[in-house]
């Protein structure tokens, strides 16, 4: 495949396999990243496979293991960014089993970008009649809580008042949330979020994925020494 998708391009080199120190096939990841298979060399120009032992050296490999490549490289996993677009198969489990950085490359990402800013007035008008509601229902709650609680006499109209402008403003938040939605996947809704809260799979990516994008030319934009460095989250009892 690569024979026809990179080597009709190359100006300086021969072969695709020329651009790279190893290459490794049929990693069976994710056993690549916690079992000890064997590494095996190819022969690039017969396709023959030998039995290999000692240090990995420039050439094409099948097979083999994250412990052994890792260590035959001189490397800490801290110098090593793998690179991938399976959250299970490339991500997740490498991360539980190895030190090495992680890249999620999520194509999606685009496309929900672009949504998101068409939806920032929808979620502007959201967050202005949330802002309307809440002193509402604190009043709300200040009058029930006198009612039941502490069996006072209370204004019911000013009660019944309180409970339609609620209303007035959950049927209003509703149907912006509909047409926020309707900007997004009809199956599934946003990628990256289910309502307010992150989504399981946008979950997975923060924890185990040290960057994600939506391909991997997003990194030319950035200096080779940029450092990513995650800005401090609150807390739920700090907001």
């Amino acid at each position: 495949m690569l024979d026809f998708a990179i080597n009709p391009f190359l100006k300086d080199h021969a072969s695709w396999v020329d651009l790279f120190e190893q290459v490794i096939t049929f990693a069976q990841k994710p056993k690549f990243f916690y079992d000890d298979l064997k590494f095996l060399k190819i022969d690039p120009a017969t396709g023959s496979m030998t039995n290999m032992d000692e240090k990995l050296t420039r050439g094409v490999y099948q097979s083999g293991n994250a412990q052994k490549f890792t260590t035959d490289l001189n490397l800490d996993g801290d110098d090593i960014l793998y690179i991938g677009d399976h959250i299970y198969g490339d991500i997740l489990r490498l991360k539980k089993e190895c030190n090495w950085r992680t890249a999620m490359i999520t194509e999606e990402l685009d496309e929900e970008i672009a949504q998101n800013k068409k939806a920032e007035p929808i979620i502007l008008e959201i967050d202005t009649l949330m802002r309307q509601k809440e002193p509402l229902e604190n009043q709300l709650t200040d009058l029930m809580t006198l009612k039941y609680e502490k069996t006072e006499p209370v204004d019911e109209t000013q009660i019944d008042k309180l409970q339609k402008e609620i209303n007035d403003c959950d049927a209003q938040i509703s149907q912006l949330i509909k047409q926020q939605q309707s900007l997004y996947n009809p199956n599934w809704g946003q990628l990256m979020r289910a309502g307010n809260e992150e989504s399981y799979f946008a979950y997975q990516m923060e924890r185990y994925a040290c960057v994600y994008m939506s391909k991997i030319s997003d990194l030319l934009q950035l200096s080779p020494r940029t450092y990513f460095r995650a800005p401090r989250r609150p807390l739920s009892h700090e907001v």
